[in-house]
Protein backbone atom coordinates (compact mmCIF):
# COMPACT_ATOMS: atom_id res chain seq x y z
CA UNK A 1 0.00 0.00 0.00
CA UNK A 2 2.07 3.14 -1.10
CA UNK A 3 1.32 6.94 0.02
CA UNK A 4 0.69 9.26 -2.78
CA UNK A 5 3.12 11.98 -2.96
CA UNK A 6 1.42 15.78 -2.32
CA UNK A 7 1.89 16.43 -6.38
CA UNK A 8 0.14 13.47 -7.10
CA UNK A 9 -2.27 13.85 -4.34
CA UNK A 10 -3.26 17.44 -4.84
CA UNK A 11 -4.57 16.49 -8.74
CA UNK A 12 -6.80 14.11 -6.48
CA UNK A 13 -7.80 16.84 -4.26
CA UNK A 14 -8.68 19.27 -7.13
CA UNK A 15 -12.31 17.76 -7.53
CA UNK A 16 -12.67 18.61 -10.64
CA UNK A 17 -11.49 17.16 -14.64
CA UNK A 18 -8.51 18.94 -14.02
CA UNK A 19 -7.12 16.05 -12.20
CA UNK A 20 -7.45 14.11 -15.25
CA UNK A 21 -5.30 13.38 -18.38
CA UNK A 22 -6.58 12.32 -22.12
CA UNK A 23 -5.46 10.41 -25.14
CA UNK A 24 -7.26 10.24 -27.80
CA UNK A 25 -6.83 7.79 -30.73
CA UNK A 26 -8.28 7.13 -34.25
CA UNK A 27 -8.08 3.50 -35.69
CA UNK A 28 -8.75 3.65 -39.64
CA UNK A 29 -10.70 0.54 -40.86
CA UNK A 30 -9.28 -2.91 -41.53
CA UNK A 31 -11.77 -5.80 -41.73
CA UNK A 32 -15.16 -5.58 -39.87
CA UNK A 33 -15.79 -2.89 -36.85
CA UNK A 34 -14.74 -5.43 -34.22
CA UNK A 35 -17.66 -5.81 -31.59
CA UNK A 36 -17.91 -4.17 -28.18
CA UNK A 37 -17.26 -7.34 -26.51
CA UNK A 38 -14.33 -8.10 -28.95
CA UNK A 39 -12.83 -4.39 -27.78
CA UNK A 40 -13.24 -4.90 -23.88
CA UNK A 41 -11.59 -8.51 -24.26
CA UNK A 42 -8.36 -6.63 -25.95
CA UNK A 43 -8.18 -4.17 -23.44
CA UNK A 44 -8.46 -7.04 -20.48
CA UNK A 45 -5.82 -8.33 -21.75
CA UNK A 46 -3.14 -6.27 -21.95
CA UNK A 47 -4.65 -4.21 -18.97
CA UNK A 48 -3.93 -7.17 -16.67
CA UNK A 49 -0.23 -7.01 -17.34
CA UNK A 50 -0.12 -3.26 -16.39
CA UNK A 51 0.11 -2.90 -12.31
CA UNK A 52 -0.36 0.78 -12.22
CA UNK A 53 -3.93 -0.09 -13.58
CA UNK A 54 -5.09 -2.33 -11.14
CA UNK A 55 -4.55 0.32 -8.48
CA UNK A 56 -7.84 2.95 -6.92
CA UNK A 57 -6.88 5.25 -4.07
CA UNK A 58 -8.18 5.18 -0.18
CA UNK A 59 -8.32 8.29 1.79
CA UNK A 60 -6.60 8.23 5.34
CA UNK A 61 -9.50 8.99 7.75
CA UNK A 62 -9.94 12.88 8.30
CA UNK A 63 -7.25 13.90 5.55
CA UNK A 64 -4.70 13.31 8.31
CA UNK A 65 -2.56 11.87 5.17
CA UNK A 66 -2.12 11.50 1.90
CA UNK A 67 -4.38 8.93 0.23
CA UNK A 68 -2.98 5.50 -0.12
CA UNK A 69 -2.79 2.58 -3.78
CA UNK A 70 -4.96 0.06 -2.71
CA UNK A 71 -5.31 -3.00 -5.51
CA UNK A 72 -8.64 -2.58 -7.29
CA UNK A 73 -10.22 -6.08 -7.86
CA UNK A 74 -12.61 -4.60 -10.32
CA UNK A 75 -11.92 -6.29 -13.98
CA UNK A 76 -10.72 -4.42 -16.41
CA UNK A 77 -13.51 -4.56 -18.73
CA UNK A 78 -15.61 -2.88 -16.45
CA UNK A 79 -13.49 0.28 -16.88
CA UNK A 80 -14.60 -0.20 -20.59
CA UNK A 81 -17.50 2.22 -21.79
CA UNK A 82 -19.21 2.32 -25.11
CA UNK A 83 -20.28 6.04 -26.81
CA UNK A 84 -23.37 5.13 -28.95
CA UNK A 85 -24.29 8.92 -29.60
CA UNK A 86 -21.36 10.04 -32.08
CA UNK A 87 -21.86 8.52 -35.46
CA UNK A 88 -20.00 11.89 -36.82
CA UNK A 89 -16.23 13.04 -35.87
CA UNK A 90 -18.59 16.85 -34.89
CA UNK A 91 -20.65 14.59 -32.57
CA UNK A 92 -17.97 12.96 -31.27
CA UNK A 93 -15.92 16.09 -30.42
CA UNK A 94 -18.84 17.27 -28.41
CA UNK A 95 -18.59 13.69 -26.24
CA UNK A 96 -15.09 14.68 -25.43
CA UNK A 97 -16.31 18.03 -24.28
CA UNK A 98 -18.42 15.98 -22.10
CA UNK A 99 -15.56 13.82 -21.00
CA UNK A 100 -13.42 17.29 -20.21
CA UNK A 101 -16.36 18.21 -17.45
CA UNK A 102 -16.46 14.77 -16.10
CA UNK A 103 -13.44 13.34 -13.66
CA UNK A 104 -12.92 10.04 -12.78
CA UNK A 105 -13.17 9.38 -9.38
CA UNK A 106 -9.77 7.35 -8.58
CA UNK A 107 -11.25 6.17 -5.15
CA UNK A 108 -14.01 4.14 -7.39
CA UNK A 109 -11.63 3.70 -10.71
CA UNK A 110 -8.37 5.36 -11.74
CA UNK A 111 -9.05 4.96 -15.42
CA UNK A 112 -11.47 4.56 -18.01
CA UNK A 113 -11.26 4.04 -22.04
CA UNK A 114 -14.15 5.49 -23.83
CA UNK A 115 -15.03 3.86 -26.85
CA UNK A 116 -17.11 5.14 -30.56
CA UNK A 117 -16.81 2.13 -32.81
CA UNK A 118 -17.93 3.57 -35.86
CA UNK A 119 -17.12 7.17 -36.40
CA UNK A 120 -17.37 9.19 -40.00
CA UNK A 121 -15.68 11.87 -40.88
CA UNK A 122 -12.59 11.31 -38.87
CA UNK A 123 -9.42 13.40 -40.22
CA UNK A 124 -6.69 11.42 -41.73
CA UNK A 125 -8.79 8.50 -41.62
CA UNK A 126 -10.84 7.67 -44.65
CA UNK A 127 -14.13 5.35 -43.96
CA UNK A 128 -15.59 4.49 -40.41
CA UNK A 129 -13.33 4.81 -37.64
CA UNK A 130 -12.92 3.11 -34.34
CA UNK A 131 -11.79 6.67 -31.97
CA UNK A 132 -11.23 5.64 -27.99
CA UNK A 133 -10.59 8.24 -25.18
CA UNK A 134 -8.08 6.98 -22.48
CA UNK A 135 -8.73 8.54 -19.49
CA UNK A 136 -6.44 8.40 -16.37
CA UNK A 137 -6.16 10.25 -13.06
CA UNK A 138 -3.31 12.79 -13.11
CA UNK A 139 -2.91 11.63 -9.56
CA UNK A 140 -1.66 7.96 -11.01
CA UNK A 141 0.70 9.54 -13.99
CA UNK A 142 1.61 12.14 -15.72
CA UNK A 143 1.41 13.32 -19.80
CA UNK A 144 4.22 10.74 -20.57
CA UNK A 145 3.63 8.16 -18.67
CA UNK A 146 -0.12 8.41 -19.65
CA UNK A 147 0.83 8.54 -23.52
CA UNK A 148 3.18 4.91 -21.57
CA UNK A 149 -0.50 3.84 -20.69
CA UNK A 150 -1.36 4.29 -23.86
CA UNK A 151 1.20 2.42 -25.59
CA UNK A 152 0.74 -0.81 -23.86
CA UNK A 153 -2.77 -1.01 -23.96
CA UNK A 154 -2.38 -1.11 -27.91
CA UNK A 155 0.51 -2.37 -28.79
CA UNK A 156 0.37 -4.40 -31.74
CA UNK A 157 1.47 -7.78 -29.23
CA UNK A 158 0.20 -7.11 -25.52
CA UNK A 159 3.30 -7.22 -23.54
CA UNK A 160 4.11 -9.50 -20.65
CA UNK A 161 4.63 -6.52 -18.10
CA UNK A 162 5.26 -3.29 -17.34
CA UNK A 163 7.82 -1.83 -15.05
CA UNK A 164 5.26 -0.26 -12.11
CA UNK A 165 4.94 -0.96 -8.82
CA UNK A 166 2.76 -3.97 -8.25
CA UNK A 167 -0.19 -2.93 -5.57
CA UNK A 168 -0.16 -4.02 -2.44
CA UNK A 169 -3.65 -6.76 -2.57
CA UNK A 170 -4.92 -6.36 1.05
CA UNK A 171 -6.39 -3.10 2.25
CA UNK A 172 -5.41 -2.89 5.83
CA UNK A 173 -7.26 -0.13 8.34
CA UNK A 174 -5.91 3.19 7.52
CA UNK A 175 -7.18 4.32 11.06
CA UNK A 176 -3.68 3.65 13.20
CA UNK A 177 -2.47 6.03 9.66
CA UNK A 178 -4.59 8.83 10.94
CA UNK A 179 -4.17 8.47 14.69
CA UNK A 180 -0.21 8.34 13.99
CA UNK A 181 -0.32 11.38 11.75
CA UNK A 182 -2.48 13.51 13.90
CA UNK A 183 -0.09 13.06 16.81
CA UNK A 184 3.56 14.01 14.63
CA UNK A 185 1.59 16.73 12.74
CA UNK A 186 3.12 20.01 14.85
CA UNK A 187 6.85 17.76 14.40
CA UNK A 188 6.31 17.00 10.55
CA UNK A 189 5.08 20.64 9.65
CA UNK A 190 8.18 22.37 11.58
CA UNK A 191 10.59 19.84 10.37
CA UNK A 192 8.82 20.64 6.81
CA UNK A 193 9.04 24.30 7.30
CA UNK A 194 12.61 24.56 8.32
CA UNK A 195 13.75 22.18 5.34
CA UNK A 196 12.26 24.78 2.83
CA UNK A 197 13.55 27.94 4.79
CA UNK A 198 16.95 26.23 4.43
CA UNK A 199 16.48 24.29 0.69
CA UNK A 200 15.27 28.48 -0.37
CA UNK A 201 18.50 29.97 1.31
CA UNK A 202 20.60 27.62 -0.73
CA UNK A 203 18.51 28.65 -3.85
CA UNK A 204 19.00 32.37 -3.41
CA UNK A 205 22.96 31.42 -2.14
CA UNK A 206 23.55 30.55 -6.02
CA UNK A 207 21.17 32.71 -7.73
CA UNK A 208 20.52 35.51 -6.33
CA UNK A 209 16.88 35.71 -5.70
CA UNK A 210 13.93 33.39 -6.39
CA UNK A 211 12.31 32.79 -9.86
CA UNK A 212 9.28 34.52 -7.94
CA UNK A 213 11.57 37.83 -7.58
CA UNK A 214 12.70 37.55 -11.52
CA UNK A 215 9.20 36.98 -13.14
CA UNK A 216 7.52 40.53 -13.43
CA UNK A 217 3.48 40.27 -14.01
CA UNK A 218 2.93 41.17 -17.93
CA UNK A 219 -0.15 42.55 -19.44
CA UNK A 220 -3.16 40.34 -20.06
CA UNK A 221 -4.62 39.03 -23.12
CA UNK A 222 -8.23 38.34 -23.74
CA UNK A 223 -7.81 34.64 -22.91
CA UNK A 224 -6.50 34.81 -19.37
CA UNK A 225 -9.88 35.39 -17.63
CA UNK A 226 -10.31 32.49 -15.01
CA UNK A 227 -12.73 29.65 -16.77
CA UNK A 228 -15.65 28.54 -14.97
CA UNK A 229 -16.42 24.60 -15.57
CA UNK A 230 -17.60 24.46 -19.08
CA UNK A 231 -15.38 23.01 -21.65
CA UNK A 232 -14.96 23.18 -25.69
CA UNK A 233 -12.28 21.38 -27.85
CA UNK A 234 -11.02 21.34 -31.33
CA UNK A 235 -8.12 19.17 -32.88
CA UNK A 236 -6.92 19.93 -35.84
CA UNK A 237 -4.79 17.04 -37.76
CA UNK A 238 -1.84 18.31 -39.79
CA UNK A 239 -1.33 17.20 -43.58
CA UNK A 240 1.44 14.19 -43.15
CA UNK A 241 3.87 16.30 -45.17
CA UNK A 242 3.42 19.52 -43.14
CA UNK A 243 6.49 18.64 -40.68
CA UNK A 244 8.39 16.58 -43.11
CA UNK A 245 11.62 18.86 -43.33
CA UNK A 246 11.18 20.99 -40.56
CA UNK A 247 14.74 22.67 -38.93
CA UNK A 248 12.47 23.05 -35.07
CA UNK A 249 11.03 21.05 -33.50
CA UNK A 250 7.34 20.31 -32.64
CA UNK A 251 7.42 22.25 -29.26
CA UNK A 252 9.36 25.03 -31.03
CA UNK A 253 6.78 25.41 -34.06
CA UNK A 254 3.66 25.04 -31.74
CA UNK A 255 4.75 27.68 -29.40
CA UNK A 256 6.12 30.02 -32.73
CA UNK A 257 2.20 28.94 -34.74
CA UNK A 258 0.65 30.10 -30.77
CA UNK A 259 2.70 33.47 -30.95
CA UNK A 260 1.92 34.34 -34.44
CA UNK A 261 -2.18 32.99 -33.68
CA UNK A 262 -2.08 35.02 -30.84
CA UNK A 263 -1.01 38.38 -32.45
CA UNK A 264 -3.29 37.72 -35.47
CA UNK A 265 -6.35 37.18 -32.97
CA UNK A 266 -6.20 40.35 -31.02
CA UNK A 267 -5.38 42.48 -33.62
CA UNK A 268 -8.66 41.25 -35.16
CA UNK A 269 -10.43 42.10 -32.11
CA UNK A 270 -8.50 45.48 -32.27
CA UNK A 271 -6.21 44.70 -29.55
CA UNK A 272 -2.05 44.44 -29.91
CA UNK A 273 -0.23 41.64 -28.14
CA UNK A 274 2.32 42.82 -25.53
CA UNK A 275 5.70 42.41 -26.44
CA UNK A 276 6.34 40.64 -22.99
CA UNK A 277 3.79 38.11 -24.26
CA UNK A 278 4.93 34.00 -22.69
CA UNK A 279 3.73 30.85 -22.46
CA UNK A 280 3.83 28.11 -19.68
CA UNK A 281 5.44 25.27 -21.14
CA UNK A 282 4.75 21.87 -19.26
CA UNK A 283 8.54 20.08 -18.86
CA UNK A 284 9.93 16.99 -17.77
CA UNK A 285 12.02 16.31 -14.56
CA UNK A 286 15.25 14.85 -15.65
CA UNK A 287 15.34 11.59 -15.67
CA UNK A 288 18.35 11.32 -13.01
CA UNK A 289 16.82 14.07 -10.71
CA UNK A 290 15.30 12.41 -7.40
CA UNK A 291 11.62 12.81 -7.72
CA UNK A 292 9.32 11.36 -5.32
CA UNK A 293 6.35 12.37 -7.37
CA UNK A 294 5.06 9.77 -10.71
CA UNK A 295 4.07 13.51 -12.28
CA UNK A 296 7.28 14.26 -12.91
CA UNK A 297 6.88 17.74 -14.10
CA UNK A 298 7.61 21.22 -13.61
CA UNK A 299 6.02 24.66 -15.72
CA UNK A 300 8.78 26.52 -17.23
CA UNK A 301 8.40 29.76 -18.66
CA UNK A 302 9.21 30.68 -22.21
CA UNK A 303 9.32 34.02 -24.17
CA UNK A 304 7.17 34.27 -27.54
CA UNK A 305 9.09 36.94 -29.08
CA UNK A 306 6.54 38.27 -31.08
CA UNK A 307 8.36 42.32 -31.88
CA UNK A 308 10.36 39.43 -34.16
CA UNK A 309 8.57 39.83 -37.59
CA UNK A 310 10.48 37.37 -39.55
CA UNK A 311 9.23 33.92 -38.51
CA UNK A 312 12.22 31.66 -39.31
CA UNK A 313 14.07 34.18 -36.36
CA UNK A 314 11.39 34.34 -34.09
CA UNK A 315 10.97 30.44 -34.13
CA UNK A 316 15.62 30.87 -33.51
CA UNK A 317 14.64 32.88 -30.56
CA UNK A 318 11.76 30.74 -28.89
CA UNK A 319 13.71 27.60 -29.40
CA UNK A 320 17.08 29.67 -27.52
CA UNK A 321 14.43 31.01 -24.92
CA UNK A 322 13.16 27.41 -24.35
CA UNK A 323 16.50 25.60 -24.08
CA UNK A 324 17.54 28.24 -21.07
CA UNK A 325 13.95 27.31 -19.51
CA UNK A 326 14.77 23.34 -19.71
CA UNK A 327 18.08 24.40 -17.97
CA UNK A 328 16.73 26.41 -15.38
CA UNK A 329 13.85 23.81 -14.17
CA UNK A 330 16.89 20.99 -14.05
CA UNK A 331 18.68 23.10 -11.69
CA UNK A 332 19.50 20.87 -9.25
CA UNK A 333 19.26 23.61 -6.63
CA UNK A 334 15.69 24.60 -7.45
CA UNK A 335 14.49 20.84 -7.47
CA UNK A 336 15.65 20.40 -3.83
CA UNK A 337 13.94 23.17 -2.90
CA UNK A 338 10.40 21.92 -4.73
CA UNK A 339 10.83 19.25 -2.66
CA UNK A 340 11.27 20.09 -0.01
CA UNK A 341 8.10 22.92 -0.24
CA UNK A 342 6.64 19.75 -0.99
CA UNK A 343 7.30 17.98 2.48
CA UNK A 344 4.47 19.93 4.57
CA UNK A 345 1.85 17.23 6.15
CA UNK A 346 -1.64 16.67 4.08
CA UNK A 347 -3.85 18.28 6.59
CA UNK A 348 -1.21 21.72 6.37
CA UNK A 349 -1.78 21.57 2.67
CA UNK A 350 -5.77 21.50 2.19
CA UNK A 351 -5.75 23.63 4.87
CA UNK A 352 -3.54 26.53 2.50
CA UNK A 353 -5.57 25.53 -0.78
CA UNK A 354 -8.82 26.07 1.23
CA UNK A 355 -7.66 29.34 2.63
CA UNK A 356 -5.97 30.55 -0.78
CA UNK A 357 -9.56 29.55 -2.32
CA UNK A 358 -10.85 31.85 -0.37
CA UNK A 359 -8.49 34.53 -0.52
CA UNK A 360 -8.48 34.65 -4.19
CA UNK A 361 -12.06 33.16 -5.92
CA UNK A 362 -12.43 33.13 -9.47
CA UNK A 363 -12.64 35.93 -11.80
CA UNK A 364 -14.28 35.48 -14.81
CA UNK A 365 -13.30 39.09 -16.35
CA UNK A 366 -9.40 39.42 -17.99
CA UNK A 367 -7.61 40.89 -14.87
CA UNK A 368 -4.55 43.76 -15.93
CA UNK A 369 -1.65 41.68 -15.44
CA UNK A 370 -0.39 37.59 -15.17
CA UNK A 371 2.96 36.00 -15.00
CA UNK A 372 2.02 33.92 -17.95
CA UNK A 373 -0.08 34.51 -20.94
CA UNK A 374 -0.42 31.15 -22.68
CA UNK A 375 0.16 27.11 -21.86
CA UNK A 376 1.47 24.96 -24.67
CA UNK A 377 1.85 21.06 -24.40
CA UNK A 378 3.49 19.05 -26.75
CA UNK A 379 3.35 15.30 -26.45
CA UNK A 380 5.69 12.76 -28.28
CA UNK A 381 3.39 9.58 -28.48
CA UNK A 382 6.27 7.85 -30.17
CA UNK A 383 5.86 5.01 -33.66
CA UNK A 384 2.23 4.89 -35.41
CA UNK A 385 2.42 1.19 -34.58
CA UNK A 386 -0.71 0.93 -32.38
CA UNK A 387 -3.76 -0.65 -32.79
CA UNK A 388 -6.92 -2.06 -31.78
CA UNK A 389 -8.24 -5.86 -32.56
CA UNK A 390 -6.25 -5.69 -36.24
CA UNK A 391 -6.89 -1.71 -36.85
CA UNK A 392 -4.08 0.71 -37.36
CA UNK A 393 -3.64 3.82 -35.46
CA UNK A 394 -3.92 6.75 -37.55
CA UNK A 395 -3.09 9.37 -35.21
CA UNK A 396 -3.25 10.64 -31.60
CA UNK A 397 -4.84 14.18 -29.82
CA UNK A 398 -5.08 15.53 -26.28
CA UNK A 399 -6.64 17.68 -24.47
CA UNK A 400 -4.82 20.08 -21.82
CA UNK A 401 -5.79 21.25 -18.35
CA UNK A 402 -7.23 24.73 -18.03
CA UNK A 403 -6.59 26.39 -15.01
CA UNK A 404 -6.60 29.99 -12.86
CA UNK A 405 -5.65 32.76 -15.76
CA UNK A 406 -5.84 30.17 -18.58
CA UNK A 407 -9.43 29.88 -20.38
CA UNK A 408 -7.42 28.84 -23.22
CA UNK A 409 -4.69 25.86 -23.51
CA UNK A 410 -3.07 24.58 -26.39
CA UNK A 411 -1.74 20.54 -27.34
CA UNK A 412 0.70 19.44 -29.89
CA UNK A 413 0.26 15.86 -30.38
CA UNK A 414 2.68 13.42 -32.09
CA UNK A 415 2.23 9.76 -33.39
CA UNK A 416 4.43 8.54 -35.99
CA UNK A 417 4.72 11.25 -38.87
CA UNK A 418 0.58 12.47 -37.74
CA UNK A 419 0.27 15.74 -35.52
CA UNK A 420 -2.40 17.44 -33.93
CA UNK A 421 -3.26 20.47 -32.92
CA UNK A 422 -5.61 20.77 -30.36
CA UNK A 423 -7.83 23.37 -28.58
CA UNK A 424 -9.34 23.66 -25.00
CA UNK A 425 -11.26 26.42 -24.10
CA UNK A 426 -13.84 27.77 -21.85
CA UNK A 427 -17.15 28.65 -23.75
CA UNK A 428 -18.12 31.84 -21.46
CA UNK A 429 -15.03 33.15 -20.80
CA UNK A 430 -13.37 32.75 -24.10
CA UNK A 431 -16.65 32.64 -26.75
CA UNK A 432 -14.40 33.53 -30.06
CA UNK A 433 -12.70 29.31 -29.26
CA UNK A 434 -13.65 28.32 -32.75
CA UNK A 435 -12.37 31.75 -34.64
CA UNK A 436 -9.20 31.11 -32.58
CA UNK A 437 -8.79 27.58 -33.48
CA UNK A 438 -9.09 28.84 -37.34
CA UNK A 439 -6.49 31.21 -37.20
CA UNK A 440 -4.01 28.45 -35.19
CA UNK A 441 -4.57 25.92 -37.53
CA UNK A 442 -3.47 29.04 -40.01
CA UNK A 443 -0.59 30.06 -38.09
CA UNK A 444 0.54 26.29 -38.17
CA UNK A 445 1.13 26.17 -41.75
CA UNK A 446 2.78 28.87 -42.08
CA UNK A 447 5.28 28.75 -39.59
CA UNK A 448 5.98 25.24 -41.14
CA UNK A 449 6.66 26.69 -44.25
CA UNK A 450 8.66 29.41 -43.03
CA UNK A 451 10.61 27.03 -40.79
CA UNK A 452 11.61 24.54 -43.31
CA UNK A 453 15.01 22.85 -43.87
CA UNK A 454 16.12 24.92 -46.75
CA UNK A 455 19.22 22.37 -47.01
Amino acid sequence: MSRLDIIDAAFHYSGDASRDQYVLLAFAPAGPTPTFRQICEFVEDRAQRIPELAQRIVEVPGNLDFPRWVFDDAPAQSHVHEISDAPTWPEFRRVVDRLLTDPVDATRAAWHIHVAREVSGVPQTPGNAVVVVFQVSHALTDGRGASRLARLLFAPKPTETSAGHEPARTSPSLLPIAIASALALPFRTATARVAAWRARRDYERVHGSTPAQRDSPRPAIASNADPTPARVSHVHVCPPHLFANKSVSVTTLGLAAVSLATERYLAEIGDEAPESLNSLVPMAVPEDARWTAVNRIVNGTVDLHVSIPDLRQRARAIRESLSRARAEIADPALLRWITAENRIPAPVFLAMKKLNARRTPPNHRVPESVLTNVTVVSVDRGDANLELCGRPATFTAGFPMLGPARSLTHGFYGLGDAVSVCVVACPDTFPDHERYAEILSAAVADVAQATADRS
